[in-house]
């Protein structure tokens, strides 16, 4: 096996959580592998043992890096890798990492161009492995994921019939109609099952609209730390949501989870997971989102999507 491995990635949740698999694999390879990333993200990476130590992005050490005169703690980082995975469109980045400390630096575009219709996952599975970096391009067992997150949650009580309904993302253009979660929530209560709302830290503003529509008894969690997400998420019986981070997340738990999408592309954003369906309306027109082509008026992507679709879906693929 190859030595100690650092990947750099400025992504969001969804950006990174969708390449946990290639991590997976990398690991399969290097001894050692730590990141510099968000600290949360960073934080979540690790309770997940797929990577041994992080560095915040954020620090100010890091940040040093872009003003010509690197913090020593930064170069140290550097130099006490083997390699050095760069997640980024800057070859300028590249240039000033390499002239720092003498690495072998991979560069790699953190999405696939806009053009293509090609899954995130499989983009940067086939550069890795372009690269000697990864034994193929394939992507890796699903159960991995499921037994790791039943090691992590040995310890507590798990409730197969508690369904999370998740309303938001980041991006108000990919969400559905909160009246249609509602409607889902209702439904998924009339069939014996417990559905509870779970609100990230940008969708708490919405959490009195719940508390006035949903029956009494409706749980809603608002939450701020992806620890406590995973364990909640690990603990339940599925998960339904928009096109987002967190729908990722849910999806590589394992549980059976279904992902309305809107403006992104499914074929290049689908989540990764052991039982995934997806949702979306058949339009004369093309995802949108990463082009920033249109901004319509009429989201006929998001509303040709009925709560009955989703409900059956779900039952589709719940267990």
């Amino acid at each position: 096996m190859r030595e100690k491995l650092l990947i750099i990635h400025q992504g969001a949740l969804g950006d990174i959580v969708s390449i946990f698999p290639a991590i997976v694999r990398l690991k399969e390879k290097f001894c050692r592998i730590d990141a510099i990333c968000k600290k949360s993200i960073g934080e979540l990476a690790s309770s997940l043992k797929l990577i041994d130590k992080f560095y915040p992005v954020e620090a100010a050490f890091f940040s040093s890096v872009f003003s010509g005169k690197a913090d020593p703690h930064t170069v140290d980082i550097f130099r006490s890798n083997d390699e050095i995975i760069l997640f980024s469109y800057s070859q300028e980045l590249e240039s000033i990492i390499s002239g720092m400390v003498n690495r072998k630096i991979y560069r790699i575009d953190p999405r696939p161009d806009v053009s293509l219709e090609i899954h995130i996952l499989n983009h940067v599975l086939y550069r890795l492995a372009e690269n000697g970096l990864v034994h193929n391009a394939k992507w890796p067992e699903t159960d991995y994921f499921a037994r790791l997150l039943e090691q992590k949650t040995a310890t507590f009580v798990h409730d197969r019939s508690k369904i999370l309904i998740h309303p938001g993302s980041g991006s108000v253009r990919k969400n559905w109609e909160l009246s249609d979660f509602i409607e889902v929530f209702k439904k998924i209560k009339s069939l014996g099952m417990n559905p509870e709302i779970i609100l990230g830290p940008a969708e708490q503003n919405l959490s009195e609209i719940f508390i006035r529509s949903l029956p009494s008894g409706g749980n809603i969690h608002m939450l701020s730390d992806l620890g406590d997400l995973v364990t909640i998420l690990s603990l339940s019986g599925g998960f339904i949501g928009n096109d987002s981070g967190i729908s990722h997340l849910a999806a590589f738990t394992g549980m059976p989870t279904v992902v309305i999408f809107g403006p992104s592309s499914p074929t290049r954003w689908k989540p990764f997971g052991r039982s995934v369906e997806v949702l979306r309306s058949e339009t004369d027109c093309s995802p949108c989102f990463e082009t920033g082509k249109s901004d319509c008026k009429e989201m006929k992507c998001l509303e040709g999507i009925t709560p009955e679709m989703v409900i059956n879906s779900f039952l589709k693929i719940k267990r």
